[in-house]
C-alpha cells in the first residue's frame, strides 16, 4: 500500500478559531425542524442515491439547473473524485504554492505530481506567469481555491476566465468553499466553459460542518460524464434531511454571513490601528485571516492562556478564524500585547 502523509484533523477543545467553522450554530427553529424530519427517517433503508431533493434545494439557492449538480459527502469527496479521474502516475495537478492541503493528499494517493505556482504573499497575481508555468509543465488538471485557503486572497473572474480558456483541453476546478464571503464566484460561467468545474460546501457559511455536505457543478455534458463515477449512496439520509431544511432558510443564513463580513472588517481595522512591528495579518475575502510572525510560538502561547486555538503551519505562518465579537476582541488583545 502506498504511504501518504496523514491528514491531521483540527483540535476540538477550547475556543476554536482553527478550522474556519461558523462561530455559532444554526438557529433553534432549524434544529427543531430537522429533528421532526429525522423522526420519520427509515434507518434500515439506504438513502436516495442521487440526493435529488437535496440537489433541488441547492439549485434554488445557487441558481444552477439540477442536472448540473452532483452532491457529495463534503466538497472534499467531490475534489477527490475529480482528482482520481484525472491523476495517475506521471500525471500533474497544478495549484498554488499556498493552497488547500487536500489537493496534495488526493494527488499523492494516485501517485501523481503536484506543480505549484509561487504566488508570494506581497505580490499581485500574475495570470500570464501562471499560464506560462502551467503550460511549460504540461499539467493535466488545475485546482485552485478562490477565495484562497489559507491566505484569503482572491483572483478576479477575468483572470480565472483567462486560465480556463488557456487550458481548454483540461479541467479547471475552482474550489469555492468560501465563496459566500466574497463575490467572485465562477458559477455563472459553467455553461460557457465545458472544462470548468466549481465545488461548494455547506460547512462554512451554512454552519453545517458536522453533516459533511458539498457539491460539484459544471456544464451538463461534463457533469453527465462524471456522475457515473460517484460512489453509490454517498450522502447519508440524515445529512440530506438536515441540509434541505437549512437550505430552505438560505436568506437567514446570508444574514449570518453579513455579520461575519462585518466582524472581518472590524478586526482588520483594529489591527491596522496598531503599531505593527513583529506580526503581519493579510487582508482577507474569507472568514479567516492569514498571518506571519517571527514570534509565532509566543503568539500561540498567549492565545493558549486564553484557551484560544488557531491553525498553525510548519513555518512562521498561522490562520485565525473570525469568531464572535468577544472572541475577536480576545484575539486582538493578544496581538496588541505581542
Amino acid at each position: 500500500m502506498k504511504q501518504i502523509e496523514e491528514y491531521k484533523p483540527m483540535e476540538t477543545g477550547g475556543i476554536l478559531l482553527n478550522a474556519n467553522e461558523s462561530y455559532k450554530n444554526i438557529e433553534a427553529f432549524m434544529i427543531e425542524e430537522i429533528q421532526q424530519k429525522i423522526a420519520n427517517v427509515l434507518f434500515h433503508r439506504y438513502p436516495e442515491d442521487r440526493s435529488e431533493q437535496l440537489i433541488e434545494a441547492y439549485s434554488i439557492y445557487i441558481g444552477v439547473e439540477k442536472e448540473q449538480i452532483v452532491a457529495g459527502n463534503g466538497s472534499d469527496e467531490m475534489l477527490g473524485l475529480i482528482i482520481g479521474l484525472n491523476i495517475k502516475e506521471g500525471k500533474k495537478l497544478y495549484t498554488y504554492e499556498l493552497d488547500f492541503s487536500m489537493y496534495d493528499y488526493y494527488t499523492s494517493m494516485h501517485n501523481g505530481e503536484v506543480i505549484k505556482y509561487p504566488w508570494k504573499l506581497d505580490e499581485p497575481f500574475d495570470v500570464d506567469k501562471f499560464i506560462e508555468i502551467g503550460k511549460k509543465n504540461n499539467v493535466d488538471i488545475i485546482i485552485i481555491s478562490n477565495p484562497n485557503n489559507p491566505t484569503g486572497r482572491v483572483v478576479s473572474q477575468k483572470d480565472l476566465c483567462k486560465i480556463v480558456e488557456a487550458f481548454s483541453h483540461i479541467l479547471v476546478v475552482i474550489d469555492e468553499a468560501y465563496a459566500e464571503f466574497d463575490d467572485t464566484t465562477m458559477i455563472k460561467y459553467i455553461d460557457k466553459y465545458k472544462n470548468l468545474l466549481v465545488t461548494r460546501t455547506l460547512s462554512k457559511a451554512f454552519a453545517l460542518a458536522s453533516i459533511r455536505c458539498g457539491f460539484l457543478m459544471g456544464n451538463k455534458e461534463t457533469i453527465e460524464k462524471i456522475r457515473p463515477y460517484k460512489v453509490p449512496y454517498n450522502v447519508n439520509r440524515l445529512t440530506q434531511e438536515s441540509a434541505i431544511v437549512v437550505l430552505n432558510y438560505w436568506r437567514e443564513i446570508m444574514k449570518n454571513v453579513e455579520e461575519i463580513k462585518k466582524e472581518r472588517q472590524y478586526m482588520y481595522e483594529q489591527y491596522e490601528k496598531m503599531k505593527k512591528t513583529n506580526i503581519t495579518l493579510y487582508p482577507s475575502k474569507a472568514n479567516y485571516f492569514y498571518g506571519v510572525s517571527k514570534e509565532k510560538n509566543k503568539l500561540l502561547e498567549m492565545l493558549g492562556e486564553k484557551n484560544i486555538v488557531i491553525r498553525t503551519y510548519d513555518d512562521d505562518s498561522f490562520r485565525i478564524t473570525i469568531g464572535s465579537r468577544r472572541q475577536n476582541e480576545m484575539v486582538l488583545e493578544v496581538i496588541k500585547k505581542l
